[in-house]
């Protein structure tokens, strides 16, 4: 759904904490500070989270921005418990969290705060993300929620064409670089912190809409992502595991039991086919991966349900509704998306 609409702007800037995570990413960090320090928005802090980095990331970083506040961890918390920790520590009014291995544009900033202004506080805003190379390809402008409980980054590989330059509701805000109040952040809970990585954002979002907040995604935000290169490759197991889990988690703590159980005979069926195909390219590390995210499910099954008894306790919007706004994706389209994006590999 596309939104239109525009209101008088506000000149006064509020203070923004930028929050950045990183495990042993030093040789990204200089590009994305350089960035920073080049935006045209003049109220804003610098957070960087690092996960016990090894790699010098944390003298690094002091040596390039000396005005950054640094919070060392004492092990990698992941991305997910990684901003939880940053935005405690925040000054800011809002807090953006922001990728380490990026590059923002210089209105990056200044345009997500405009879009408060424009369309109100009490959202969240998430970035027009492109790739780093090619730059002129888009990597996600927000997600989409599948009824198997991951999520599909919109328009993922297309070109960036004018059609895609309009302010829309998305089903989740990217963690990539997305915009919204410390007090929203602090009382939704921020980040499950069982999600090491991947997919926190899609729950987030998710939790968010299920409360009566709104996803914005704001075109003239633009930051450039090095896709990958921290996370690892589409397929590795790492990536297989925690993705596993975590859509399984996104199911049974945000679906209304209508959807619920359809959407596990759904998942069952999905693994059933993913699982064949790997074992015919012989990657037991990957059949292994779906085997222990599934595992990690169901040991953490009784803090899921706790969760999902308080989440769904104070649901403002059915899912019918949040198909009906096109931020859940059917299951027909799923697919056909998820066949575009293994022909692009």
């Amino acid at each position: 759904m596309q939104i239109c609409g525009k209101m008088k702007i506000s000149n006064v800037n509020p203070l923004i904490s930028v929050i950045i995570t990183n495990y042993n990413g030093k040789i990204h960090l200089k590009e994305c500070l350089d960035s920073l320090e080049r935006i045209d928005y003049d109220n804003y802090e610098i957070i960087l989270v690092d996960n016990a980095s090894v790699d010098g990331s944390v003298e690094f970083a002091k040596t390039i921005l000396p005005t950054i506040k640094v919070i060392p961890l004492d092990k990698n918390y992941g991305f997910a418990e990684g901003c939880n920790i940053g935005a405690l520590e925040a000054k800011g009014e809002f807090i953006v969290f922001l990728n380490n291995d990026t590059r923002v544009d210089a209105e990056w900033l200044s345009e997500l705060v405009n879009a408060t202004k424009i369309y109100g506080e009490n959202n969240i805003y998430s970035s027009k993300v492109l790739f780093y190379d090619p730059p002129h390809k888009i990597n996600t402008i927000g997600g989409l929620i599948t009824p198997m409980g991951s999520g599909l980054d919109i328009n993922f590989g297309k070109p960036d064409v004018e059609e895609f330059n309009q302010v829309r509701y998305v089903g989740s805000p990217s963690g990539c670089s997305m915009l919204l109040k410390k007090s929203i952040f602090q009382q939704m809970g921020g980040f499950d912190k069982d999600y090491f990585a991947y997919l926190e954002d899609v729950d987030f979002g998710w939790r968010c809409w299920l409360a009566g907040y709104k996803t914005y995604y704001i075109p003239t935000s633009i930051v450039y992502h090095k896709f990958g290169s921290t996370g690892g490759k589409m397929d590795s197991p790492f990536r297989v595991f925690n993705v596993q889990k975590n859509r399984l988690s996104n199911m049974l703590k945000n679906f209304s039991l209508r959807n619920l159980v359809p959407g596990f005979i759904i998942s069952i069926i999905f693994d059933l086919i993913r699982t064949f195909t790997f074992l015919i390219k012989g990657n037991f590390d990957l059949i292994s991966a779906v085997f222990r995210g599934n595992y990690i499910f169901l040991k953490e099954l009784p803090e899921s349900l706790a969760k999902r008894k308080c989440i769904q306790k104070n649901r403002k919007l059915s899912d019918k509704e949040m198909l009906e706004m096109g931020l859940i994706a059917p299951l027909s389209s799923s697919i056909q998306e998820y066949r575009r994006l293994g022909s692009l590999k």
